[in-house]
């Protein structure tokens, strides 16, 4: 695996100041990262750019998704939650 998808530090960036987007991260991370094509590698790294209460209203599903793409990985780091 190249350095940009290095798992052990992805999953040290992946640790965020909140209990419910770190469960969410790091499901994602053992469930799906490694198999994910690598635009969706990219986009998780991409959501980890931002800030804790940006990311937790995006993946609770209470923001409005910026692409399609989005939206399709969010589903998927949290099908638990839907829409109301």
């Amino acid at each position: 695996m190249s350095e940009q998808y290095d798992l052990r530090k992805i999953k040290w960036r992946s640790r965020r100041g909140m209990r419910e987007l770190d469960a969410l991260c790091d499901r994602y991370l053992e469930q799906h990262f490694e198999s994910a094509p690598t635009e969706e590698k990219d986009l998780y790294l991409s959501l980890l750019d931002m800030q804790d209460p940006e990311l937790y209203s995006l993946l609770m599903h209470r923001a409005p998704y910026p692409t399609p793409e989005i939206e399709a990985l969010v589903k998927k780091m949290n099908p638990d939650i839907l829409e109301d």
